[in-house]
């Protein structure tokens, strides 16, 4: 069986060499069969000159090379697609993770997984990177599945776990959501961490903004995704309901102590504004219900794991 090691690769020329030395020495002992393929995802080094003088050296090194930043997710994708191998690693370029800990994945993965994640229990990151990172990972659990460290890029897949999926955004870090609610068996090993020697790191506070958001979309596309009306429909249907009960009640407010309905402008304003939301947001979820319709026509919102046919029926 292939393997094939994936390296979304960004401004990380100084760590190339060493990194391919002691993932090459890994591969090579334990599997007969193998790849390594580096991303360059636009960078601003010479991270390119390095992994070019890797292909010339080495016929089982694959490099790819983007015109600009295109971002970890489009790296990873890139590197799936030109993946040839039975499983699929996945590694970060700043030699933060250990290659050693791929046979582990490896053995894990062949008791029945679809995906192996890395677990940094001990990570040499500082605390800021590290508490923003328990914010994200603690999040991701809403979506499933309950393993501790959602953005450690180090990962064993089955090729066909990760044929049909599609990144984008901050999307890598939530492959083992994407495969959870695909129905694909999830789980993790800890594995070493190393701190960084060279370069510096690509992750701020405003990534974990950005992955907030694409979080919120997982959560929604994972319940609501061949249903939206039921989430924009129940919104719309409670700001109406309240903005219905707001204009009932200075209604009410009339007729028993006579005080106008204009006396309370705010009141009046925020019951029209209401309802008004509410009507718009059920005609959004009508018209996403619509698209959503489309876009299952050629698709199937389901996953098949076995199919069982009675041999005599068949030949029957």
């Amino acid at each position: 069986m292939k393997v094939s090691v994936v390296f979304p690769v960004y401004n990380e020329a100084r760590n190339l060499k060493q990194l391919y030395k002691e993932t090459r020495k890994v591969v090579n002992s334990n599997y007969e069969d193998w790849e390594m393929i580096f991303v360059d995802d636009g960078s601003e080094d010479d991270s390119y000159r390095v992994i070019e003088t890797l292909v010339k050296k080495d016929k089982n090194v694959k490099g790819i090379r983007f015109p600009r930043n295109f971002g970890q997710s489009e790296a990873l994708m890139a590197g799936f697609d030109h993946a040839e191998g039975d499983y699929i690693v996945t590694m970060d370029a700043d030699l933060q993770n250990d290659p050693r800990d791929i046979p582990k994945l490896m053995e894990k993965l062949k008791e029945g997984y679809d995906c192996v994640s890395g677990w940094r229990k001990h990570r040499k990151d500082s605390l800021g990177k590290r508490f923003a990172s328990w914010i994200q990972t603690k999040l991701a659990m809403m979506v499933g599945p309950r393993i501790h460290d959602f953005g450690c890029t180090l990962k064993v897949y089955t090729a066909e776990s990760v044929e049909n999926i599609n990144l984008y955004g901050e999307d890598h870090r939530y492959i083992p959501s994407e495969l959870h609610r695909q129905g694909f068996k999830v789980t993790e090993v800890q594995v070493n961490h190393r701190p960084r020697k060279h370069g510096k790191t690509k992750y701020g506070s405003f990534r974990l903004l950005k992955g907030g958001f694409d979080l919120f979309f997982q959560f929604f596309w994972k319940h609501f995704s061949a249903t939206p009306l039921h989430f924009l429909g129940t919104v719309g249907f409670l700001f109406t309901t309240i903005g219905f009960g707001i204009g009932i009640y200075r209604v009410l407010m009339k007729y028993i102590y006579g005080i106008p309905v204009t006396s309370e402008m705010a009141q009046l304003l925020l019951s029209i504004s209401m309802v008004v939301f509410g009507f718009l947001l059920l005609m959004f979820g009508v018209l996403a219900e619509i698209m959503m319709k489309m876009y299952y026509r050629d698709r199937k919102n389901y996953a098949v794991e076995e199919v069982g046919v009675n041999d005599e029926k068949k030949e029957g």
